[in-house]
């Protein structure tokens, strides 16, 4: 998303909120809802505005007592023929007409040992993979494990105010990115991207775009449409790779400079802080890092209270982790918060149906860092003791001893 679609959701945000009737749903709850709505689906700006638009719709239909809710390796081995295009493929929009091998340059070969067996699931606490290569100024890069989808991205920021600073933020401007995503065998990788947010889905056999130079001497395609550029390819069998490119010139030469940088590796995800007292009936599901000019921003665990619906694949209700530099003033970033938890700055905003964000200033080492307890859905709240439990949880995360070197960070 860029800057103006930014500034424009945040000030529908707003707008609605102010003109919501006294007694409804707090302007500050539809926020953070928006903010975690921009997050999500920055550089899908439509599909942000909507869901944004919903979230508003949603808390007028609070008041009014309508109803409603709101609603993160392998071992090598030689191609074999059976890792074809003829295996089942994603989903996908009308495939693009076919360019010449030579458009796009010739075939390109990933780092490492590419897997040759997709597992049926991602084990969350690994890392299968890293990039190499990204555009120039990508200086905001995120990775994310999960069972069903891994994926990690490198985001341009943009300054939300035309002049304005280039910082993190909760609603940072994006001017481009490429994202990598790999699937486990069977999973829909394509779907995310365009939209739906749903993984899982057992794929169709139609081609993801028009056919190219190969990857790792397996079949690769492209798809183009006016929000981005997709390559993708069968890692092995059942399981698929793409990098999407959003906003950047000569997409097609980014996306395979961006696969020949990839790196296979089999590695072990560490956070920066201490290990503390997961909720009763949570179970992790991924971890997110972040990074701004290399040093970490932001790094939460990601956890499953309500159980299994058959749609989520990597959707967590419930975030537990720790920022840092990503607000500003007091750490809070709701605006002179009068909550305080043993005696450090602390907010919180309760939504609907379980909706909430609990913050804790002032993590004891790090003065920027900022504690914090996510919730989306009633289960996730109810399992951290509601509102008084959330930020009592906050407020006990501890950092390493080093934050500030990832060699001294700790194993979920």
């Amino acid at each position: 998303m860029n800057r103006d679609d930014e500034v424009a959701v945040r000030a529908l945000l707003a707008r609605a909120a102010d003109d919501l009737p006294a007694g409804g749903v707090p302007a500050q709850t539809l926020l953070v809802a928006g903010e975690r709505v921009v997050r999500r689906q920055r550089r899908l700006a439509v599909a942000a505005v909507a869901a944004v638009a919903a979230v508003v719709l949603l808390g007028s239909a609070a008041v009014l007592g309508g109803p409603g809710a709101p609603s993160t390796p392998g071992d090598g081995g030689a191609p074999t023929p059976d890792r074809s295009a003829a295996t089942a493929t994603p989903s996908r929009p009308a495939a693009t007409p076919s360019r010449s091998i030579a458009d796009l340059g010739g075939p390109v070969t990933t780092q490492g040992e590419a897997p040759t067996v997709a597992p049926a699931r991602f084990e969350p606490t690994r890392r299968s993979f890293r990039l190499g290569w990204v555009p120039p100024g990508a200086i905001h890069q995120v990775s994310r494990t999960g069972a069903a989808i891994q994926s990690a991205e490198a985001n341009v920021p943009d300054p939300l105010v035309p002049g304005g600073p280039v910082e993190p933020g909760p609603m940072m401007g994006i001017a481009g990115s490429v994202t990598v995503r790999t699937g486990a065998r069977g999973v829909d990788i394509f779907s995310p991207q365009r939209g739906s947010g749903l993984t899982g889905q057992v794929p169709s056999p139609e081609t993801p775009g028009a056919p190219v130079a190969p990857v790792d001497g397996h079949p690769a395609y492209l798809h183009t449409d006016p929000e981005q550029t997709l390559l993708s390819w069968q890692y092995a069998p059942g399981g698929w790779v793409s990098v999407t490119v959003r906003s950047l010139e000569r997409p097609e030469e980014v996306a395979r400079r961006v696969v020949a940088g990839l790196t296979w590796q089999d590695e072990r995800v560490t956070v920066p802080f201490r290990s503390f007292d997961v909720p009763p009936g949570a179970t992790l599901i991924g971890v997110e890092l972040s990074t701004w000019e290399g040093r970490w921003l932001n790094a939460n665990a990601n956890y499953l209270v309500s159980g299994p619906t058959g749609d989520e694949g990597n959707r967590a209700d419930l975030a537990i982790g720790v920022s840092n530099g990503m607000y500003d003033g007091n750490g809070s970033d709701l605006g002179g918060s009068s909550t305080r938890v043993d005696g450090r700055i602390g907010a919180a905003v309760d939504g609907p149906k379980g909706l909430g964000a609990y913050r804790v200033a002032q993590v004891p080492g790090c003065r920027d860092c900022v504690a914090e307890v996510s919730t989306e859905s009633s289960a996730a709240l109810k399992a951290v003791g509601g509102r008084s439990g959330a930020l009592r949880l906050a407020a006990a995360i501890r950092l390493v001893a080093n934050p500030t070197d990832p060699t001294t960070w700790r194993p979920l």
